[in-house]
């Protein structure tokens, strides 16, 4: 979803809220969520902007919140023995959304962020995310299953892009054909 990038005198509180909560219900991991949680966490999430080129989370730092893609592209990526692998390209068209163990669990990231473009963010941070579910703790359950469900989704897609980009020398051939 792209926001418009307004100036503060431009920008009404209630609008930017009722954008945010416009946008949260279109999401897997809020579809189907009671209208008082998605209106909560809309209510709590921050909105944030990087310049291009600019570091969002760097591995290895502490965790603490959730990221959803408003507009602009973001890259993911890992160093592994001292090289830089770039592991995906999100935009808001696409996968829009990463950081969400960090609503679950806390942890060090194992992944940096990096503005590929200049991005609008919002960042749901796991103190808001508790707040919440104890607020409406029939909704727990299924929310964690949702991110569960998009973290392994991630993993696929992520896995999927190194395996179509592994180097021939990787590949081995199955010992029962040999």
């Amino acid at each position: 979803m792209h926001l418009p990038k307004q100036s503060p005198d431009e920008l009404h509180p209630m609008n930017q809220f009722t954008d945010f909560q416009e946008f949260l219900n279109r999401l897997p991991v809020f579809s189907g969520a009671r209208a008082g949680v998605v209106k909560l966490f809309a209510y709590l999430a921050k909105q944030e902007e990087y310049t291009k080129g600019q570091l969002i989370i760097s591995e290895g730092g502490l965790c603490d919140r959730f990221f959803l893609i408003l507009s602009g592209k973001v890259e993911i990526f890992q160093f592994h023995k001292e090289r830089r692998f770039h592991l995906q390209l999100l935009s808001e068209d696409t996968i829009n959304h990463f950081g969400e163990l960090a609503l679950l669990s806390e942890f060090n990231w194992f992944f940096s962020a990096r503005a590929w473009t200049d991005v609008v963010l919002l960042s749901i941070s796991r103190e808001a995310f508790t707040k919440v579910m104890e607020r409406y703790p029939e909704s727990y359950q299924a929310m964690v299953r949702k991110i569960i469900n998009l973290r392994i989704n991630r993993f696929i897609d992520q896995s999927s892009y190194l395996l179509d980009h592994i180097s021939p020398e990787a590949w081995r051939e199955d010992p029962e054909d040999e």
